[in-house]
């Protein structure tokens, strides 16, 4: 009988969540639910990307998106197993899911922002999602191409255009964030209350890629960079909490 009673307790709040009015009341909350592949993608990236510290990054993969010479590949490469080297490569096959899970989130983001505010300058939001993603795209084939050229003949190797590439492409992606998250502090300050204090906080990714393009130093960009995944992080919460006024 208390079992029963139970079921009858928390039925009613499992409805809820999975009803179509948790979707009106919270207008973001749809975007958000580009969270489950997104972690999911994160997750089994991280079982392939080597571990550890080189050349002052605390992340390999950080380190060898940010290269800026040929020194610099074989720095962090050369600090790579064979086996290391591999997994390195299958997750950057992983990772075009990836971008295209986070390229999505940002559109649809922007685009039910769109749809609610009805401010042209969202428009710009929606294809900041393409441009990060395209520019994901284009900066990981790079990273194949200097990958393989490296297994081929690590002596040998033509990369020049491809480090010149994949510096274009890496902070087309990474800047692309940074304004992103800056123009979602302004549909959260446009919300009101305790939304547009925190809002203001999505303004600091942008600021330290400012100071990451202009320095150009591990300890900035990793700064950056973390600020990026954190700003996401959040702002995929935030998309379940926001309700409408």
């Amino acid at each position: 009988m208390k079992g029963s009673i139970r079921a009858l307790t928390f039925r009613p709040k499992t409805k809820y969540m999975f009803s179509s009015s948790f979707f009106q009341q919270r207008p973001y909350a749809k975007a958000g639910l580009i969270a489950i592949p997104l972690i999911i993608c994160m997750l089994v990236m991280g079982q392939h990307f080597p571990k550890g510290e080189v050349q002052g990054y605390k992340s390999k993969i950080i380190a060898f998106e940010f290269v800026k010479n040929e020194a610099e590949v074989r720095g962090v490469l050369d600090s790579l197993s064979a086996e290391e080297l591999a997994g390195m490569d299958r997750g950057n096959y992983i990772d075009f899911a990836f971008m295209l899970c986070y390229g999505s989130f940002i559109s649809f983001f922007f685009l039910l922002a769109y749809r609610r505010l009805e401010a042209k300058w969202l428009q710009v939001g929606i294809l900041l999602g393409l441009i990060v993603f395209f520019g994901d795209l284009l900066e990981n084939i790079q990273l194949l191409n200097i990958s393989r050229a490296y297994t081929s003949d690590p002596e040998q190797m033509d990369i020049g255009a491809f480090i010149s590439q994949l510096q274009l492409f890496t902070w087309i992606k990474w800047i692309g964030l940074g304004v992103a998250l800056a123009m979602a502090a302004n549909v959260l300050r446009q919300q009101g209350g305790i939304w547009q204090w925190i809002g203001w906080g999505f303004f600091i990714p942008f600021v330290l890629s400012i100071i990451a393009f202009v320095i150009q130093t591990p300890a900035w960009i990793e700064r950056f960079t973390l600020s990026i995944f954190m700003g996401l992080g959040l702002l995929i919460l935030l998309c379940f909490l926001v309700k409408r006024n």
